[in-house]
């Protein structure tokens, strides 16, 4: 059993001092010091480094408990827990659902995110990805032309991108704002113009990743979130960094 006892912890000054041991633990999890399955040192030790009481370290555990990213064991010692990247995604998820502003702030985010991540399809897709995007956009076209919505198949689209990248987190994270969105990704918001728009828009960015071009990939997947999903979500047109220098 593996007991790590991190060196870079900093001694805590600040008021909030419960919320600043989660803060700097959370890091360490984050940057790889502390791995999934590490046990977390005796809580008398963590004082001493942090040069906090032990009260105030046992409030911190129970928070990071809280958020998923320990897993306390009586008896055993308290451990990090061992799917991290879905615990941290969860807590990211819930944040956001929890904004006042919603699915605007996850609109700024999916265009931030989402372009670099068909990027990276575009330089990873084997010829086993690119067909299976291109059946899901088959499938899309066929449910639009009997009526339906293509809903599913746009949100099965964009996973598919996500796993084409071979990058667990970045499927997580795909995933948790496809939950965030799937309020306004119902059927009933959905006109078959918007459906037939976002299926064109996401041949485009298939064209793209055919290609094995990052760029025209990046670009296609911006144009796509920038104009197709501001309208299909209702979002307000944000303006985005240098536009008022493009004036």
């Amino acid at each position: 059993m593996r007991t790590r006892s991190p060196t870079l912890l900093k001694s805590i000054r600040k008021r909030r001092i419960p919320e600043e041991i989660v803060s700097q633990l959370y890091g360490l999890i984050r940057n790889g010091h502390l791995k999934p399955g590490d046990r977390l040192p005796p809580e008398r030790e963590l004082a001493q480094q942090f040069g906090v009481s032990r009260a105030s370290v046992r409030e911190a555990m129970r928070l990071l408990d809280q958020k998923g990213l320990v897993d306390i064991k009586p008896g055993a010692g308290t451990f990090v827990t061992e799917d991290v990247v879905e615990a941290i995604v969860q807590a990211f998820s819930n944040l956001l659902a929890e904004s006042e502003d919603g699915a605007g702030d996850v609109f700024e985010m999916r265009l931030l995110l989402e372009p670099h991540v068909a990027s990276l399809a575009a330089q990873r897709a084997t010829d086993a990805d690119i067909e299976r995007l291109r059946r899901i956009l088959k499938e899309q076209g066929t449910d639009i032309e009997t009526g339906g919505t293509g809903v599913a198949y746009d949100t099965a689209f964009h996973f598919a991108i996500a796993n084409t990248t071979n990058n667990s987190a970045l499927v997580a994270v795909t995933h948790a704002i496809s939950d965030i969105l799937s309020q306004s990704r119902e059927d009933s918001l959905m006109s078959p113009e918007r459906s037939q728009k976002s299926l064109r828009s996401h041949l485009q960015i298939l064209a793209a990743i055919e290609s094995g071009d990052p760029e025209a990939t990046q670009a296609a997947m911006h144009e796509h979130i920038a104009q197709i999903d501001r309208e299909v979500h209702d979002l307000p047109d944000r303006a985005q960094p240098g536009d008022a220098e493009k004036k």
